[in-house]
């Protein structure tokens, strides 16, 4: 036991030492991609938070494995498995990874000190371990801590995974704190023209809509709103997300009123031809119709407006939901809905902000967060410049109404 004790502290001042080599690289424009440092890097980080999880549990059985030694760097290895949730969110992009292994850096110097101070040596003496190794009262006691934090680490990691979601399906326009979920509205700058990506959800708190409509200027502005058609009638249940924000305590999309000049997509015309009225904004449907879906994505959102967000009760809908998405969730089906409702809208409204180019000052995206990478990307391929990005607060986790389930 002393050698994997003492093993597992060697590997987390190589892998701490790797980090902060690699971030220091990094910010000094040396390509490491290049070199094999990243790779061994990430190897043994790895190493280390498998084995962080094995000395972790390692600490209830042996009691002569001291905690004030081990908690330090498991805690942390484990918190960097949940991409230090939520500390790196408020720092800056390109100070997150040098900051993760500066703080990496700080609790292997915090360990090394302290086995100094309390056995003189730079690792676990053997004299420590002529010690019986197990004891009931060490194992009980460890276990009942951690049964009673286990609610709120289990919480933690939900709430932390979920931004890492979030984080990679949005490119960061969406994010979860643990006050609650974050939207981001994000200007592109290109001469004299402005774009406004505003990352939306369906639901959100009261208030939310009518300070984003608040916000939105008139002058040479349109605004390409989203919202499938269904010119043929082939959805057989409404959505209905006012009953579903209602549940949660929040209120719906529905209530957000755009007080602008309606046209169609194919009333976006070219430079001077462009008619407007200087004192309300253009506003677009840049979406496509249902019938340009494949059948099994019809089928699918039907299913979806008869059970989740239909006029069923919420339990009942969802246990219908679950049975039928026994029977038909394949990963085929999967990736033509996602292929439909993504990729095929995405090209809609970005051929529409390409026309609108020709028009206008001023474009405004409210769209949901996972459309946003795609129409990001092409804006910037339009030679928009990033500039001010500003966060709004979807809705806070201490506003909706557990108690009332």
């Amino acid at each position: 036991m002393r050698r994997f004790a003492n093993c597992y502290l060697v590997l987390f001042w190589i892998d701490a030492g790797l980090s902060l080599l690699d971030e220091l690289l990094k910010a000094s424009a040396i390509p490491v991609q290049l070199t094999p440092l990243a790779a061994t890097r990430t190897f043994v980080a790895y190493l280390v938070i498998a084995l962080s999880l094995v000395v972790f549990s390692l600490l209830g059985i042996d009691r002569r494995l001291p905690k004030r030694i081990f908690l330090p760097p498991t805690l942390y290895a484990m918190w960097c498995s949940l991409a230090l949730w939520p500390l790196l969110g408020m720092i800056p992009q390109g100070w997150q990874g040098l900051s993760a292994a500066c703080g990496q850096a700080l609790i292997g110097g915090l360990v090394l000190v302290t086995l100094r101070w309390s056995y003189g040596h730079k690792l676990l003496p053997a004299e420590l371990f002529q010690r019986p190794l197990f004891s009931w009262r060490n194992t009980l006691v460890f276990s009942a801590v951690n049964l009673l934090l286990l609610p709120a680490m289990l919480a933690f990691s939900l709430l932390a995974t979920a931004d890492a979601y979030l984080e990679q399906m949005t490119a960061g326009f969406m994010r979860v704190s643990p006050v609650g979920i974050y939207t981001s509205e994000r200007t592109y700058h290109r001469d004299n023209q402005v774009v406004r990506l505003v990352a939306m959800m369906h639901i959100a708190r009261k208030g939310f809509y009518q300070g984003l409509t608040a916000s939105l200027p008139a002058n040479r502005t349109v605004i390409l709103a989203e919202g499938v058609t269904d010119q043929n009638h082939l959805l057989k249940n409404r959505f209905h997300y006012s009953r579903l924000a209602r549940v949660v305590g929040l209120s719906s999309q529905e209530t957000m009123h755009f007080d602008g000049n309606l046209l169609e997509l194919n009333d976006l015309k070219r430079g001077d031809e462009c008619a407007r009225d200087e004192t309300r904004p253009d506003i677009v449907v840049a979406d496509t119709d249902l019938d340009r879906f494949a059948p099994q994505t019809v089928e699918f959102l039907n299913v979806l407006g008869r059970t989740l967000l239909g006029d069923n009760p919420l339990p009942q809908g969802f246990a219908a939901y679950t049975d039928w998405m026994q029977t038909h969730g394949t990963p085929e089906m999967f990736s033509g809905v996602m292929a439909d409702i993504l990729s095929k809208r995405n090209k809609v409204v970005i051929h529409a902000l390409q026309q609108s180019l020709d028009c206008y000052d001023t474009i405004i995206v409210p769209w949901g967060g996972m459309h946003m990478p795609a129409i990001e990307a092409a804006v910037l391929k339009q030679g928009f410049v990033p500039g001010d990005k500003k966060e709004r607060l979807l809705f806070a986790f201490s506003a909706i109404p557990f108690s009332a389930w």
